[in-house]
């Protein structure tokens, strides 16, 4: 058995371990184009939860806006534009009105802002604008009447309906 091993034994300039520079390069060469392919698509999805994630947070704001005036015992009003600037935020004289009073002498007003109400501070993303085309007054029992609330995000528009009686949030559009 030896004779077998010493005829078949391999020459020692031949290694029989290891990698050729050929294969190595092949190798990287595969691995870069793969990267370079996949890279920018990293920024994309990145981008796309960032998105989605905020998109969620403001959902959910609106969302808690009942639970928290229940929890405050106050009355909350969200209404007019968001973010706002200096001289922006509704005021304790505010009266906002309905198109069609009832029970009112022709151009009398009906306020409809309670004395003991706060306005609504909502967190939004840099670029990221709401509009409430009628306020939308919350209860301190947790109740709402409900409205439309309006996410403008660049060129897009989210449309969410505020859903009497506890504001449940859906997307309109």
């Amino acid at each position: 058995m030896s004779e077998f091993f010493q005829k078949h034994k391999p020459s020692p300039n031949r290694h029989t371990g290891g990698f050729t520079l050929l294969e190595i390069l092949v190798v990287l060469t595969l691995v870069g184009l793969l990267t370079a392919f996949s890279l920018p698509q990293f920024s994309v999805i990145r981008d796309r939860i960032e998105f989605t994630l905020n998109r969620d947070a403001f959902e959910n704001e609106l969302r808690g806006l009942s639970y928290a005036a229940f929890k405050e015992g106050t009355t909350l009003i969200l209404a007019g534009q968001y973010p706002r600037g200096p001289g922006d935020a509704p005021t304790e004289d505010t009266v906002f009105t309905d198109k069609e009073p009832v029970f009112l002498e022709p151009g009398q007003l009906r306020p409809m802002r309670p004395t003991n109400a706060s306005d609504v501070t909502l967190t939004l993303p840099e670029e990221w604008r709401v509009t409430v085309d009628s306020p939308i007054i919350y209860q301190a029992s947790g109740f709402c009447g409900g409205g439309t609330v309006n996410l403008l995000i660049g060129q897009l528009r989210y449309a969410y309906a505020l859903k009497a009686p506890t504001c449940q949030v859906e997307l309109a559009n």
